[in-house]
């Protein structure tokens, strides 16, 4: 195992904070007055002082390594720059012309390669993304997120949450940074908020009524499932654990596939990549070295729209299918679009609904949620964490493959998950035995195209398209271009790699209403192929940019002014 200067990379990076205890939090916009370089770096210089790294926490995994002395925070801290933000602070012309052309010109200017048209177009973000893409508008140029812990008995953010938000509230008030460094307002579809409030989905126990923290994002399945594994991200025994399915994967007999973690430069500048080369986007190589991209998103969810087209077309697909009851033919439905049970449950591993709740048999409270049902008091809440853990480590949800499913009889091709990650489906020559069953197969092209995915939903949850309810979705990657841009026009936008022509991917696919969704017959049941036609808009864009995470090295640097690009 590679090591990774943890103590120069920033934690969010390694970390996906919601599964590390922070289910809050809480994203904040600033911007640079022209001529104003001075006043920026004296405000990077402030926050980096507070900046959380890599660095392993104090737990009862890392208590008897050496070395490790970091105590795990209450609030996190970490910061990116748009490249209008490193223009606004003055870098080296050097440093700026080497920076990529997609990071350069900004994620609104890509909105024809993305697909953000329609209702997703720029012209119809929040306020604060909006007005910063108009000729004269103030654009964003240092995003700062604070993520939170909860407070043991009631749930809510800690209180420090209220301190880091008055603090750099503050230093926009300082001399140094008074009218020079603005706090960008405008978040949400009022145009009203200074910041924008992320936080896991919650469920309030109706025993305590205390708001207890689900996986589930607001469509109602289990989210966070399949982030990849780099080199060097986890100590070895914990590495073996979480890089089955997560990693990528080796050549070898079908049923004994053996997984080993990415490429760390896939994912961090310094560090080779799966294209055997050292990533490095611009110089001087100090200034980018664990450093990485960020593509940060605001997606609104219609969660109205959603549920109820799904439950009309369950009432047809209950009858083409001949399944056994309504309950039935909806959670199906949805599991085919997704190409998971809401449960989490990949359907290559179940690909009925009878056989996901046989695998659930053994864990109770998890099955009691994916009925609907409400869990009652802390010992379920306790019982239901600990199913979690208990299943997670059995990689049962993440131990798959589709090179067994080429006709998309089990998980159709075009189902959200195949799009958003093939693992072998599109490797074009699978070894195979003499009776043409798939012996091993890997695929390349899917391995250099993989990101690592932060970020949590926000809003309430409800059934009304217009309440203010969503995910954040930050892609992490070091080619915006190869990794997050393809996956998105190439991927999710158009359907000639999963045969599905131009329908694009039935959840997050940006679409008119001519859209449809192929389910194939399963070929056991004498079903026919069902069609969801006419499919209206799930999820829109409602803000967002391309951003540079640099390291620790790198914000000093920044603060200090002193990069030498030669």
């Amino acid at each position: 195992m590679s090591e990774l200067d943890l103590h120069d990379i920033q934690g969010n990076i390694t970390r996906p904070y919601g599964r590390y205890g922070f289910p809050y939090a809480r994203y904040f916009l600033f911007h640079i007055e022209e001529g104003e370089g001075d006043a920026g770096r004296w405000f990077v210089d402030q926050l980096r002082a507070y900046v959380t790294t890599a660095e392993p926490w104090k737990s009862s995994k890392t208590e008897n390594r050496p070395g490790v002395t970091k105590v795990k925070p209450l609030v996190t801290v970490n910061v990116a720059f748009t490249y209008a933000g490193l223009c606004a602070l003055d870098l080296p012309t050097a440093t700026l012309r080497g920076m990529p052309d997609e990071f350069i010109e900004g994620m609104a200017c890509r909105k024809h390669i993305l697909g953000d048209l329609h209702g997703s177009d720029p012209a119809e973000w929040d306020p604060v993304w909006r007005d910063a893409n108009l000729p004269h508008g103030r654009r964003t140029h240092i995003w700062v997120a604070l993520n939170a812990q909860a407070k043991e008995i009631e749930g809510t953010p800690v209180d420090e949450l209220e301190v880091w938000t008055t603090w750099l509230k503050a230093l926009t008030e300082n001399p140094h940074a008074k009218d020079k460094v603005l706090l960008l307002k405008g978040h949400g579809r009022d145009g009203q908020g200074e910041w924008q409030d992320s936080c896991t989905r919650m469920v309030r126990d109706p025993v305590t009524g205390r708001p207890m923290p689900t996986p589930d994002e607001h469509f109602g399945f289990m989210d966070g499932i399949g982030d990849p594994v780099f080199t060097g991200q986890y100590e070895e025994k914990e590495e073996a654990v979480e890089v089955i399915g997560d990693g990528k994967l080796m050549p070898g007999p079908y049923g004994q596939a053996s997984w080993k973690p990415l490429a760390a430069g896939e994912f961090l500048f310094g560090y080779p990549s799966e294209g055997q080369e050292e990533s490095m986007a611009s110089v001087p190589y100090q200034f980018m070295r664990n450093g990485t991209f960020m593509a940060l998103r605001k997606l609104h969810q219609n969660t109205g729209t959603f549920h109820r087209q799904m439950r009309d077309y369950a009432a047809l697909y209950r009858r083409v299918a001949n399944l056994a009851s309504e309950e039935e033919a909806l959670e199906t439905l949805k599991a085919k679009m997704v190409g998971r049970w809401r449960s989490g449950v990949p359907l290559t591993v179940a690909p009925t609904y009878r056989e996901m709740l046989d695998i659930l048999k053994d864990y109770p409270m998890m099955l009691k949620r994916q009925k609907g049902e409400v869990l009652q008091g802390p010992a379920e809440w306790l019982a239901y964490k600990a199913e979690l853990a208990r299943i997670d480590g059995t990689a049962v949800l993440r131990n798959f493959r589709y090179t067994d499913d080429p006709q998309g009889r089990k998980c159709p091709l075009g189902a959200h998950m195949r799009r958003a990650n093939p693992r072998d489906m599109l490797d074009p020559q699978p070894d195979r035995d003499a009776k043409g069953q798939v012996t091993s197969s890997t695929s390349t092209l899917v391995n250099r195209r993989r990101i690592l995915r932060r970020g949590l939903p926000y809003g309430e949850c409800s059934e009304r398209d217009e309440d203010e309810h969503g995910v954040f979705i930050m892609a992490l990657c070091t080619s915006l271009f190869r990794q997050f841009e393809f996956i998105q026009q190439q991927w999710v936008q158009y359907g000639l790699d999963f045969e599905s022509g131009n329908d694009t991917c039935p959840i997050v696919g940006n679409r008119d209403q001519a859209a449809k969704f192929v389910i194939p017959a399963d070929g056991t049941n004498g079903a026919m192929p069902f069609v969801a036609q006419d499919m209206q808009q799930y999820v829109v864009v409602r803000g967002g940019d391309y951003f540079f995470i640099p390291s620790m090295n790198a914000l000093r640097m920044i603060a200090t002014g002193e990069i030498d690009p030669t």
